[in-house]
């Protein structure tokens, strides 16, 4: 089974990039190295974010090699944006790493009463819409940007 770590290295990060589950590759458009090396950028940068005034999480197999990485990050009064990468693991622990991130952002908002929690995604797998009201979001249209969705989380 997995468990959710505290430290994440950009050898993690690279990891998940290297063994990308199929919905991360296609979210976050990991069509050659120049991708992938931007993808690392951008995922530091964003971890980074999350040391300010957020929250991240890295879950690992027991053989150590990461399978997933959750990220939130203050962008504005009362506002967060969360972001999420797997690796080729996710197929193995989903059930066990949603359950755990419905819980981390439940924790979360009984925390941040009030504030909100968005991401953008661009995944087109049928049960999309199902697995972020699972975890607690909701789709919100008017918020779309082209093909990519826009979902939100409120803390009440």
């Amino acid at each position: 089974m997995s468990e959710p770590h505290n430290e994440i290295s950009a050898i993690d990060i690279s990891y998940i990039l290297d063994n990308p589950w199929g919905l991360t590759k296609s979210e976050w458009r990991l069509h050659d190295q120049t991708s992938v090396n931007n993808t690392l950028l951008e995922v530091s940068r964003r971890l980074k974010l999350t040391l300010e005034d957020g929250y991240s999480k890295i879950w690992k197999t027991l053989n150590n090699e990461p399978i997933a990485i959750l990220g939130g990050y203050k962008i504005e009064a009362k506002k967060y944006e969360t972001f999420f990468i797997a690796s080729k693991h996710m197929d193995d622990h989903a059930l066990k790493l949603s359950f755990d991130m419905r819980r981390i952002l439940k924790e979360k908002a009984a925390i941040y009463k009030g504030y909100s929690c968005g991401l953008y995604s661009t995944s087109d797998h049928p049960s999309q819409l199902s697995w972020f009201r699972f975890l607690g979001f909701s789709y919100f249209p008017e918020g779309n940007l082209g093909n990519t969705r826009y979902f939100e989380y409120k803390a009440r």
